[in-house]
Order: C-alpha cells, then sequence, then structure tokens
C-alpha cells in the first residue's frame, strides 16, 4: 500500500489500539493518550470514558467558538476541557455512543485525522463538517450484522481476493458497497455475488428488478457459496480476508466500501470471530434461460408503472450450473475492464 491509503490504514490500526487499550475511567473523566498529530493549540488525543464510549478530543483554540451537534443518537461532536500533560485545553471532542458504530466511527476519525494533519487554521470547523460529510454518506441507516449479512460479506470479499490475484487494480470494480445493482461492475460485464448458511437447498433471494439485468453487450455471472460457520482457526477469518485485500488492493477504496456497509470495527467481537467454511461453490451464467424478473421480461421492456421494491426467490436447483472454473468467469469479466 502506498500513499494516503497506507497513512489511513495505519491511523486505523492506531486507533484500534489505543481504544481498545485505555483503561475506562471511573465518574465522569476521560482516559486519552496522545495521538501525536500536532496543531496550533495542542496535540490531537483519543479517549475512552467510563462507558467505553470512543472520543477523538481535536484542541481548539482558548478564543474559538464552541462546537455542538448532538443531533445524532450514535456520533456527537461537543466542546470540553480537559488537563492533560499539557495543562488544560479545550477540545472538540467527537464521541461515538453506539458500539455497533464503533467501525463507522474509526473510519470517521480517521478521515478527521487526515484533514487534520494539513493543520487547519480551524480544526473544530474541520470535524464538524467532516462529521456532516459522514452523515450525508451514511444517511440511510445502519443495518444489523447478522451471521447470515456477515457469511454474504465473506463472500464478496472472497471473490474480490481472487479478483485482486489476477488485477491488482480490481478493487474498483467491487460496486455492491457504492449502490450498484450488482456486486462487482466492469466496463462490459457484471457479478453478483450469493451466500447460503442453510445445509440443503439452493435458494437464493434477488433484491429489484434490475440485479438479474445483464449489462447491455456483456455477461453477468452469479457466484454461489454454500458457506457455514466454522471454529477458531478453520475455515477463513473475515479479519483476514479484509487485511489480505488491504493489503493487496487500494487501501483507500477498500475501507471506503467498509464503511458505505457500515462494517463495525474489526476489533469488535462479533466481526473478530466471524469465520466460515465454504462447503461448496457454483457459479451460472445470467443468461435468458435463468429464472429471473427484470425490465426486459415485460412487454414494453420496462417495469409496470407502480410496481417498485420487488424481492423474489429463485431456485438455482433448477438452473445448470457452469462446468468451467469460476476463474474463466473472473478473468472474463477483467477484460477491458
Amino acid at each position: 500500500m502506498t500513499g494516503r491509503g497506507s497513512v489511513e490504514a495505519e491511523l486505523r490500526r492506531t486507533l484500534e489500539h489505543y481504544w481498545s487499550q485505555l483503561p475506562a475511567p471511573s465518574g465522569p473523566s476521560i482516559a486519552s493518550t496522545d495521538l501525536a498529530i500536532p496543531l496550533g493549540p495542542g496535540t490531537v488525543r483519543v479517549g475512552v470514558d467510563s462507558d467505553r464510549h470512543r472520543h477523538l478530543l481535536v484542541p481548539i483554540a482558548a478564543d474559538a467558538p464552541e462546537v455542538t451537534d448532538r443531533s445524532g443518537s450514535g456520533v456527537r461532536l461537543t466542546t470540553r476541557a480537559l488537563t492533560s500533560g499539557e495543562g488544560s485545553l479545550r477540545y472538540a471532542d467527537l464521541e461515538c455512543a453506539r458500539p455497533d458504530l464503533s467501525g463507522v466511527f474509526t473510519g470517521l476519525a480517521a478521515d478527521v485525522c487526515l484533514a487534520l494533519l494539513s493543520g487547519p487554521d480551524d480544526p473544530g470547523t474541520a470535524v464538524s463538517t467532516h462529521l456532516d460529510d459522514w452523515r450525508a454518506l451514511l444517511g440511510a441507516g445502519v443495518r444489523v450484522w447478522t451471521t447470515p449479512r456477515l457469511g454474504g460479506l465473506t463472500a464478496e470479499l472472497l471473490v474480490l481476493d481472487r479478483l485482486l490475484d489476477l488485477d491488482g487494480q480490481a478493487v474498483s470494480s467491487w460496486s455492491g458497497p457504492l449502490g450498484e445493482a450488482q456486486d462487482f461492475r466492469s466496463a462490459r460485464h457484471a457479478i453478483e455475488v450469493k451466500a447460503s448458511l442453510t445445509k440443503e437447498g439452493r435458494l437464493i433471494r434477488i433484491h429489484g428488478t434490475d440485479q438479474l439485468e445483464s449489462p447491455v453487450g456483456g455477461m453477468l455471472g452469479l457466484v454461489w457459496f454454500r458457506l457455514r460457520t466454522a471454529d477458531p482457526g478453520a475455515g477463513v477469518g473475515l479479519v483476514e480476508l479484509i487485511e489480505r485485500c488491504l493489503e493487496r488492493g487500494g487501501a483507500a477504496a477498500v475501507l471506503d466500501r467498509l464503511d458505505r456497509l457500515g462494517l463495525p470495527a474489526l476489533s469488535e467481537p462479533e466481526i473478530a470471530a466471524a469465520r466460515f467454511e465454504v462447503v461448496e461453490q457454483r457459479w451460472y451464467r445470467v443468461d435468458d434461460d435463468f429464472p429471473s424478473i427484470h425490465p426486459g421480461r415485460f412487454r414494453e421492456q420496462a417495469v409496470p408503472a407502480g410496481v417498485g421494491a420487488v424481492e423474489y426467490l429463485v431456485d438455482l436447483d433448477v438452473v445448470a450450473a457452469e462446468t468451467a472454473p469460476v476463474d474463466d468467469l473472473l478473468t472474463t469479466f477483467l477484460e477491458q475492464r
């Protein structure tokens, strides 16, 4: 990794380390440590409170206006005084009040720190602006990370990991977290990834009428995994997969996509413990013979007016899987990317 991506990844690791190691104080105080990012009034600090809420403390001038933003239930911005080795200073206090947002907050804090490295004239306003930007980015809200959802992300990362083996720039094609209909899009082709944790059957759930719509002039492939949860040391860990992709792909792009998904911090117990074994893997060519609902199925080549939010099930047992290796699909996908 080089450039901004490597700096951001290192910042995240540093933040996670401090937040996990700092002892929770008693009472209303904050236990904090120096992050070694100097600003005019002082240095940026990382802290935790008695509830183990995470804090990023950005020093502001004694005469700077207060910054306050309590509009969100998960991330709050207040102004507080804090006594440390540098004496008593005022800080813009960015706090994560919800553990399920810890991963998103780490990304926000790292992004703020990167902006502070340039030494802005008004650090408090810089923090407030970044908080507004992140709220806009994550406006859709945060979904619960159930085991099936973690399995689905693992399946996507397994495909991304293999794509990165073939092309180190392939992370740009990971489009699902960006709101695209399919999980991966290249200039001509698309790949949708599905995972199942059931022991029998091959039912998949399709979201919307465009998820199985082939790109014009291109191919749509569907990669399906049967996964099962694995014990420690067995299978593949979600964190391991993420770290592999960070090391070989564009770290900033990978982190951006994970943030858009609202993935909790990698140190959170349910994320760190997420491991899966691949029991079965198949891929399918989504063509006219593949059971699907998409605009081309309708007489006017468009979904009828008034129809929306379509979800349906497809039974893959009625479809013939491709016999060629999945690498054939991935190689074709990357052509003229």
